[in-house]
């Protein structure tokens, strides 16, 4: 990943010469040419908004992230949820009863 490809500059400091390279890249982006749209940011060397690296990126760690929390084990429970005091058999090796408001 590149720094131009992670770098930022709002769409709100946009001047007028931008206008209609901005246009064209949302007209190809909604007619689903999404290539060509790129190719238009590169060619234009239009460096305002985030690339699409930095997005897949993100979503790679988000993945990687994601499987190592659904191949976590869970932990055991140590604590009883009630409204009335636990029998010793209800609590068994928890080491701790909760009573909520």
């Amino acid at each position: 990943m590149t720094k131009t490809e992670i770098s930022f500059v709002p769409h709100s400091d946009m001047e007028l010469e931008d206008v209609s390279v901005v246009l064209a890249h949302k007209n190809l982006i909604g007619n689903n040419h999404l290539g060509e749209a790129t190719a238009l940011l590169e060619q234009e060397n239009y460096q305002k908004g985030y690339r699409a690296a930095l997005f897949r990126s993100i979503e790679q760690k988000l993945q990687t992230i994601q499987l190592h929390l659904l191949n976590k084990g869970f932990k055991e429970i140590e604590e009883y949820i009630s409204d009335t005091e636990p029998t010793p058999e209800e609590i068994g090796e928890r080491a701790f009863w909760v009573s909520p408001y």
